[in-house]
C-alpha cells in the first residue's frame, strides 16, 4: 500500500499486549512525519470490533527529543512524564516516567525549578505502565492506575518512612486509563478500556476499596471529571461521546437537593445517564467541570472544543469551537468563565467568556499562555558542506526524506515554547478559598512547568 507522501510501502502488524489485550499497530516513519500522534492514542473500530486499537509511539517527530535537553524545567532523571500530581502543600510531587513506576520528589521549596527537586520514593507496585494518578489534598492519599488493570491507594507510613499500597477491587478486564478523586475525597473514579468506569469507595471491614460499575459506554473511556457536588461524573470516550452520569452512592453522599433537582431529576439513581453529547466528532480525550457546577467542557481528537451550559427545566446548550491548532489532551477550568487546554501543540490555550448571558455564554479563544520568542525559528547551519560520495548520497537522502533542495543547507529548527513536546496533563493549585492561583503542565519532554493565573488576561 502506498503512503500519501510518496514513500515506498507501509507495513502493518498487529499483536496483542499480554497485559491489556489491546491491539497494537506499527506505523511507519513517513506517517509520523505527517501526523502528530500521542504516545497512546485509541482508535475506534466499528461496533462489530471487540477491542479498541492503540497506537504506541514515543513522541511526535517535529518536536525536539527530550534526551538532549537539560535545564531548570527538566525533572532530574526523567526523559518523559506521562502523569503528575501534587500533594496539598506542594512539598511533594508524584510523576510517572512512562513506566510501571511512580517517582515522588521533594520540591525543597522550589516548586518552579525541577532541577532542585530530590527523588525520595519509588512506588513500583504496578506491573504495567502507570496511566493516571491523583493526590487528594484532604486525606493525603495518592491513587494510581495502570495498564495492568489495577489501581492502588497509597498511604504514607511515617514510622517506616515509606508509602504503602491499599488494594482496589476494580473488576475490569482491560487497562485503566485515568483516575480522579471526588471533591470530598471519599471516592474516586477510574476510566478504563473495559467500556466502564468503576466508582470506588473504602470498605473499612475488609481494608480495601470496592467498586460500583458505571457502564453504557461503547468503547474505551479516556477521561473523567467530577462535579463540585460529589454526585455527578462526566466521562469522555473513544466512542466519540461525552456523557454525564449519576455517581451518587447511598450512605456516602447527601440525599438533599443541592440545586440540581430540576437539571437532573434522576440525580440519585446510580449509573443513570443524565446527559449525552455527540458534538465532539472524534475521540473525547478530555473533560472538565467548572467549579460552579453548571458548565462542562470536552475536547476531541477532531480539534474541537465543546462547552456545555446546564439549565434547569430545559435541554443543555452546547457551543462548539473549531480549534486552530492540534487537539487537546487535557482541560481545566480556572473559574466559571475561563478554561485552559493543552496537548499536542506543546502550548496552552486560554478560552474565556466574551459576551452572551449567564444562561448562554459565548466562549472564545483568548490567547496562548506561553508566548513564543520573537527570534526566528530557523537559522542556517554553519556546518561546512562535505564533498565526495557520502555527501552526494546525503543530498539525495535529504531530498527524499525531508524535501531539502540540492545544494541548500539544512535549517536548525528550535521549538519556541517552554515545552518541547506533547503536554499530557494539567494540575491546579488552589488557595484555602478554592480559587485557582497556579496550574502546572507535564509533558513527554520530561518538563514540568508552573503558570500563574494572575499573569493571564482573565
Amino acid at each position: 500500500m502506498s503512503c500519501e507522501c510518496g514513500q515506498s510501502r507501509i507495513r502493518r502488524a498487529r499483536a496483542r499486549s499480554p497485559l491489556t489485550h489491546q491491539l497494537v499497530l506499527c506505523v511507519p516513519l513517513c506517517v509520523i512525519r505527517h501526523r502528530a500522534w500521542a504516545y497512546s492514542v485509541p482508535f475506534f473500530f466499528p461496533p462489530t470490533s471487540v477491542y479498541p486499537l492503540f497506537i504506541h509511539l514515543s513522541s511526535t517527530s517535529h518536536f525536539l527529543s527530550s534526551s538532549v535537553m537539560s535545564d531548570s524545567l527538566s525533572v532530574p532523571g526523567l526523559q518523559g512524564v506521562s502523569a503528575h500530581a501534587w500533594n496539598g502543600d506542594r512539598s511533594l510531587i508524584a510523576l510517572s516516567p512512562n513506566t510501571n513506576e511512580v517517582w515522588i520528589y521533594a520540591t525543597n521549596g522550589a516548586t518552579d525549578t525541577p532541577q532542585k527537586w530530590e527523588k525520595k520514593y519509588v512506588l513500583d507496585e504496578h506491573a504495567g505502565q502507570v496511566s493516571g494518578m491523583d493526590w487528594c489534598a484532604a486525606t493525603n492519599q495518592l491513587v494510581t492506575c495502570g495498564h495492568d488493570r489495577n489501581a492502588y491507594v497509597w498511604n504514607f507510613d511515617q514510622e517506616n518512612n515509606k508509602w504503602k499500597p491499599t488494594l482496589v477491587i476494580l473488576r475490569i478486564n482491560r487497562a485503566a486509563t485515568a483516575v480522579k478523586w471526588s471533591p470530598a475525597g471519599n471516592k474516586f473514579a477510574v476510566a478504563s478500556g473495559a467500556k466502564c468506569v468503576p466508582i470506588c469507595q473504602f470498605d473499612a471491614q475488609s481494608n480495601w476499596w470496592i467498586s460500583k460499575m458505571i457502564k453504557k459506554h461503547k468503547s474505551t473511556v479516556l477521561s473523567v471529571a467530577w462535579c463540585i457536588n460529589n454526585k455527578f461524573l462526566a466521562t469522555g470516550s473513544s466512542d466519540m461521546k461525552c456523557r454525564i452520569f449519576s455517581a451518587y452512592i447511598d450512605g456516602l453522599d447527601s440525599p438533599e437537593d443541592d440545586g440540581f433537582g430540576e437539571v437532573f431529576p434522576k440525580q440519585h439513581d446510580f449509573g443513570e445517564v443524565l446527559a449525552e453529547f455527540d458534538q465532539g466528532r472524534g475521540w473525547i480525550h478530555s473533560v472538565a467541570w467548572a467549579p460552579g457546577g453548571f458548565r462542562v467542557a470536552f475536547g476531541s481528537h477532531g480539534s474541537t472544543l465543546n462547552f456545555v451550559q446546564l439549565l434547569a427545566g430545559s435541554a443543555p446548550i452546547v457551543q462548539t469551537i473549531n480549534c486552530r491548532d492540534l487537539p487537546y489532551l487535557d482541560l481545566q477550568f480556572l473559574n466559571d468563565n475561563a478554561l485552559v487546554g493543552a496537548g499536542w501543540e506543546a502550548n496552552i490555550d486560554l478560552y474565556t467568556v466574551q459576551g452572551g448571558s449567564d444562561a448562554e455564554p459565548q466562549w472564545k479563544f483568548k490567547e496562548k499562555v506561553d508566548k513564543k520568542k520573537s527570534a526566528a525559528a530557523a537559522t542556517p547551519s554553519s556546518k561546512p558542506v562535505s564533498a565526495g560520495f557520502a555527501a552526494s548520497r546525503s543530498l539525495f537522502q535529504k531530498s527524499d526524506s525531508t524535501g531539502v533542495a540540492f545544494g541548500s543547507q539544512a535549517a536548525k529548527t528550535e521549538v519556541q515554547t517552554k515545552h518541547k513536546n506533547t503536554i499530557v496533563n494539567l494540575q491546579l493549585w488552589q488557595d484555602d478559598a478554592g480559587n485557582v492561583t497556579h496550574f502546572t503542565t507535564a509533558g513527554l519532554d520530561g518538563r514540568v512547568c508552573v503558570w500563574a493565573a494572575k499573569d493571564l488576561s482573565l
